[in-house]
């Protein structure tokens, strides 16, 4: 999971990053790893050179002169800052340590978007429900800054309970979110169901959306400000994830290493998943507490632990790529 998608999957899940002078949960939602509790300063607590460096990048985004809140966010070397304006609200991300800037997202009107991004929007959220009308209401644009990949632009196509990523003309994903009328009984009963064997405590359901995307077609079932969440199968019905971030705590990250951190995991995969982990090896992705497990011919495992080295997330990837 590089950073620069990791970002921009948080924006996309939390929809909210930052709120002035209080401390963020970002929601575990869907492809949400490794999120924890942020930390907020003033901004004139941050280096200069980060504030102008998010700044100009914001500016450049809007095409005009932005305002910045009088606060940031810190995520372990990652900073936050958001735009003061209520109607192109914006985000940037920078590196703490280099002050570059790793993500940038303004928030238009949907009379400021791409026209044929819009439509193909909305003809896949037909696909995902055939039954619901969507009409778009803003669009989020975004660009991402990969080390090696250069600049990524995307956009975020949004209106009432749905949202749809977009890489130029390609889908990324799109999600559609039920009213509490319209969950499903039998996936909502799966995900309590699922969540107390794997936690040992009862999950009370929040929200359910349908998620919809590249290799991946799940029920996302979510507890209360998305700090618990279950993804099922939406034609396969099998459990593909299962997330508990609410007694996470302070992680630390020199908690576990590569070499350690599969037998860690191995106890919690068995149970959850019927899983061996044995044979398997890990990595660790940059900057996150967030361990990428492989081996040969099985499914790839990606797990979050807390500073306990207590499993907080797991999520299985088979063979074939495909979630569903």
């Amino acid at each position: 999971m590089k950073t620069g998608q990791w970002l921009l999957a948080v924006v996309i899940a939390t929809g909210v990053l930052l709120t002035p002078y209080s401390e963020v949960t970002a929601a575990p939602g869907a492809a949400i790893q490794g999120v924890a509790m942020m930390k907020s300063i003033k901004l004139a607590e941050v280096d200069k050179k980060i504030v102008e460096a998010a700044k100009k990048s914001l500016s450049q985004l809007a095409g005009k002169d932005v305002e910045l809140i009088d606060s940031a966010s810190i995520y372990d070397t990652r900073v936050f800052i958001r735009t003061k304006e209520k109607e192109d609200d914006g985000y940037a991300v920078v590196d703490k340590k280099t002050g570059k800037v790793l993500f940038v997202s303004i928030t238009v009107s949907k009379d400021k978007a791409d026209p044929k991004q819009v439509e193909l929007a909305l003809n896949t959220l037909k696909e995902v429900d055939p039954a619901q009308t969507f009409e778009a209401e803003k669009v989020m644009k975004m660009i991402s800054y990969e080390d090696k990949a250069g600049e990524i632009a995307s956009a975020s196509i949004q209106g009432k309970h749905f949202n749809v990523l977009l890489h130029g003309d390609k889908v990324e994903f799109a999600s559609v979110s039920y009213p509490k009328s319209e969950w499903n009984a039998d996936i909502k009963k799966k995900a309590e169901h699922e969540f107390k064997a794997a936690m040992g405590r009862t999950k009370e359901v929040a929200s359910m959306t349908r998620y919809k995307g590249k290799g991946k077609d799940v029920w996302s079932v979510l507890g209360k400000n998305g700090q618990t969440s279950v993804d099922i199968g939406a034609e396969t019905g099998k459990v593909w994830r299962v997330s508990d971030y609410q007694a996470t705590g302070k992680t630390d990250k020199k908690a576990l290493t590569e070499k350690n951190a599969v037998s860690y995991a191995s106890a919690f995969a068995k149970k959850v998943f019927n899983l061996d982990l044995k044979g398997y090896t890990a990595k660790k992705v940059p900057d996150f507490p967030v361990y990428e497990m492989t081996k040969k011919g099985s499914p790839m495992v990606e797990v979050d632990f807390n500073s306990n080295k207590i499993v907080t997330s797991m999520s299985i990837k088979p063979v074939n790529g495909i979630q569903n």
